[in-house]
């Protein structure tokens, strides 16, 4: 189901799957999601096949829930539900309050863009192991952590010891 969210400020319309995209399930937990890109649309404008997005909306807006980690933080590895990656957490960790909110866009036709994901907080390089990966990835992954929250993961893949 493709939903319009808005256009951009050089006139790109853009939507989002509210079925099978990654940004669906994210909008399905946080509505409010789609009034920030909308907002944070109508601000920007938007070149390239594919783009990420990261945007200062001016005011608070939520929380960043990856978060830098030292040796003195408890971190551990695990695979979410449903995901065939691990992503690392801790577990004494705080969200911090951020006015970013981020949009990974990808170009379909001339004048189009579809909202592939979205999340409060800044832009951060893919997890790795991911088809996405990238040089960064693992550097970046090793002092940041997702701060635990409740997030569903499959208990026979929990570890302590680095994945990858």
């Amino acid at each position: 189901m493709k939903h319009p969210i808005g256009q951009t400020r050089n006139g790109m319309s853009v939507y989002v799957d509210l079925i099978s995209s990654p940004s669906a399930k994210r909008i399905a937990q946080h509505p409010q999601y789609l009034v920030l890109a909308k907002e944070m649309l109508a601000q920007i404008k938007v070149r390239g096949a594919e783009a990420v997005i990261e945007h200062d909306m001016g005011r608070l807006i939520g929380y960043d829930f990856v978060v830098t980690t030292t040796d003195k933080d408890t971190v551990f590895y695990g695979r979410l539900i449903k995901d065939t990656i691990y992503t690392r957490f801790t577990k004494n960790g705080k969200p911090l309050s951020t006015n970013h909110l981020t949009v990974k866009l990808r170009q379909v036709g001339t004048k189009n863009y579809e909202l592939s994901d979205i999340w409060i907080g800044h832009s951060n390089p893919p997890r790795p192991g991911s088809d996405n990966e990238t040089t960064e990835s693992k550097v970046y992954w090793s002092n940041h952590a997702f701060v635990l929250d409740g997030q569903p993961i499959e208990s026979q893949t929990i570890t302590k010891i680095c994945p990858y």
